[in-house]
């Protein structure tokens, strides 16, 4: 599938010019499709298929799991990027890490679920240019620091890690490495075996296009075998046990009945899934997958960078200053420039003046491109900076 044919499975892009993504993509018409099948078979049927949904379940998982490197086995689905989080810190905590490097500008889900649980952030701040070189992450490690925590993408600014790089610092240094990939699943290629990724955490509505409610969580084996998960439930441990109430308790009998004490559960991070799934959204990632799995991986990638270069000196030609440099290697679907006055507003005329949608992050406007935006798109959002006289700084 080419980017054009792409293009064709989203109805809103007939009338919006959607630039959009970091913050959420427009469902495509295939997503919207199988959820709505889904809603409609509930409707005249009931649970009746409930048996085939688990096993769907399943297949979603492992193709997913595909997606980014992993195994069925190491990945649940969660509410959102901020849920995986919290579970990450406590994975973290259990293993006695209490010291966790991070990016000063990361979004909260990163920062707040690990700060909540009482890890202590290291974190580093971008050079005036936007870029966060492996060197400074590597001169702000301390001898407490035993994990790195970094987004693929950063959400305010576009820039893009050098993934490869933290890999090989976090090998060098035996430190535990933590991706949020919110604002890079469907967006850059991740393959977290290659990485040495120990922990993903992302979300659906944005460069995956499969709308909103379905977060997932890559959790490596060797953390499943050896640190037993935070929480669970009834669907925490195996199919055969799941009825049973008292499932491995060590039970003390007395007079009156019994004292139980303990369980255990899978070792499978889909134990975290403790009750009944949001099955609506499961078929939207599985629809949504299957139109990226047709682009091809780093097809979304390439196609953004060369959106964004002119994108970019379009900007620059007008006098706006991107707040990171106009490099492929470190280039993400993400450009975000200050503007004269205030973002919001300006963000509230592109929609009004011309059905461009944007939005204000990182004390600019956050122009997002994704595989299914043209040159047509950069140039109508230019002509609309033009024609309503929104200047620089």
């Amino acid at each position: 599938m080419t980017p054009l044919e792409l293009r064709a499975h989203f109805p809103t892009l007939k009338t919006y010019t959607w630039l959009n993504a970091a913050a959420s993509s427009p469902l495509p018409q295939p997503a919207l499709d199988a959820a709505t099948a889904w809603l409609q078979e509930t409707s005249l049927q009931g649970d009746l298929g409930y048996s085939r949904w688990a096993l769907f379940k399943q297949q979603v998982r492992e193709r997913l799991a595909r997606f980014i490197g992993a195994s069925a086995a190491e990945v649940a689905f969660t509410p959102s990027t901020s849920f995986g989080f919290h579970v990450i810190a406590q994975l973290l905590k259990a293993r006695g890490i209490e010291e966790v490097l991070t990016l000063e500008q990361e979004f909260p889900s990163t920062t707040l679920p690990m700060l909540y649980d009482g890890l202590t952030l290291r974190g580093v701040r971008p050079r005036a240019d936007g870029r966060y070189p492996l060197d400074d992450l590597a001169a702000a490690l301390t001898p407490r620091t035993k994990a790195v925590a970094v987004s693929v993408v950063q959400y305010a600014s576009g820039f893009r890690v050098d993934l490869d790089g933290v890999s090989r610092l976090c090998r060098d240094r035996g430190l535990t490495l933590v991706l949020n990939a919110a604002q890079g699943l469907g967006h850059v290629p991740i393959d977290v075996k290659r990485l040495g990724a120990s922990f993903l955490a992302a979300t659906s509505q944005k460069w995956l296009w499969a709308g909103f409610g379905t977060g997932c969580l890559y959790i490596a084996k060797d953390w499943l075998d050896s640190t037993p998960l935070p929480f669970g439930g009834w669907l925490s441990v195996e199919p055969h046990e799941q009825f049973d109430a008292w499932v491995h308790a060590e039970r003390t009998v007395d007079a009156h009945g019994f004292t139980a004490t303990g369980t255990r559960f899978r070792k499978e991070a889909s134990a975290l899934e403790a009750g009944v799934t949001g099955w609506a959204g499961l078929h939207a990632v599985d629809a949504a997958l299957a139109l990226h799995e047709a682009l091809g991986p780093g097809t979304a990638l390439a196609h953004n960078i060369a959106l964004q270069l002119p994108l970019r000196e379009g900007l620059r030609r007008r006098g706006f200053s991107p707040n990171t440099p106009d490099e492929p290697a470190t280039l993400s679907g993400i450009c975000v420039f200050p503007v004269q006055g205030a973002p919001l507003e300006v963000v509230r005329a592109l929609i009004k003046d011309a059905q461009v949608v944007t939005t204000p992050r990182g004390g600019g406007v956050r122009v997002s491109t994704h595989a299914y935006n043209t040159h047509e798109d950069v140039d109508r959002l230019l002509a609309a900076l033009d024609r309503l006289g929104v200047r620089p700084p």
